[in-house]
């Protein structure tokens, strides 16, 4: 009986023939306690290979995803010499081609267990402006409108380049939420040693329970499946993930037919160590 309390040794242990009953019972718990552990550890190996490969994966595509990129922008720059109807296909082609370098990206991300940051001071509101410029053709195209209230500068010690990867993954979740006619609204400001960061749409919003999920990887709520909106449920985790290597939160208040708002909070100055 080795392995239990001496107390409770006393009140159980055994008389007579039931002596051998109990030694079998406990070597049983023992071996079923070794397979748990020997599947638990299966399973860890299965997730790190899993993940080790779309790492690997996700890399090699970059690299010629970029090359497509750069030769229909070099294209794209002798326009003149073109027909109408040759410019919109290669601009389709050019726009397919960069949402799936953003997604390889997000895999690669999503695949890296450590996060690495470098904060540095930043104007946050630049950085959002920079954003919605960068959303704005994606935003005609859904035909909703982009609205900025931020002011201006906005200072915050953060690492531009993942908190602009994390804006745009909001902005881009609104607009893709949003109704044609919509508005993606974003504000921003101050309140003691935090900055509070608003990304409001007006679209489907969700339920609490989806809400509950919204940050997990892979999570699409049964509403957006439905309606058969593109995505593979990264964009989010990720941002969480940004956002708290940041020392920061990000939260989700909405309500279905009403709507989501995503607040980001983060330090002004950072608390945290960067990697």
């Amino acid at each position: 009986m080795a392995g239990f309390p001496r107390r409770l040794q006393t009140l159980l242990r055994p008389t007579g023939g039931r002596e051998a009953e109990l030694n079998a019972l406990l070597e049983d718990s023992l071996e079923r306690e070794r397979q748990l552990s020997d599947e638990v550890a299966g399973v860890v190996d299965a997730l790190t290979a899993k993940d080790n490969l779309v790492a690997n994966v996700s890399h090699e595509f970059r690299t010629p995803l970029t090359s497509i990129i750069g030769n229909l922008d070099l294209v794209l720059g002798e326009s003149e010499e073109l027909s109408p109807t040759a410019v919109r296909r290669i601009e389709v082609a050019q726009r397919n081609a960069e949402r799936l370098l953003a997604l390889v990206s997000d895999l690669l991300v999503s695949a890296d267990s450590t996060l690495h940051v470098h904060p540095r001071r930043t104007d946050l509101a630049n950085l959002v402006e920079t954003s919605l410029g960068s959303a704005q053709a994606h935003a005609e195209a859904a035909q909703v409108s982009l609205s900025m209230d931020i002011p201006a500068p906005l200072w915050a010690d953060v690492d531009p380049l993942r908190i602009s990867q994390a804006v745009d993954n909001l902005v881009s979740n609104a607009i893709k939420y949003s109704p044609a006619g919509g508005t993606v609204r974003v504000s921003a400001g101050q309140e003691g040693g935090r900055v509070l960061l608003h990304v409001e749409d007006d679209g489907m919003g969700m339920t609490a329970a989806d809400a509950d999920r919204v940050f997990t990887r892979f999570f699409r709520s049964p509403a957006v499946r439905e309606g058969s909106i593109p995505g593979i449920g990264l964009g989010l985790s990720i941002t969480k993930a940004i956002i708290e290597r940041h020392g920061g939160t990000i939260s989700c208040r909405t309500l279905p037919g009403c709507g989501s708002t995503f607040t980001v909070e983060l330090p002004a100055q950072q608390t945290t160590p960067a990697s």
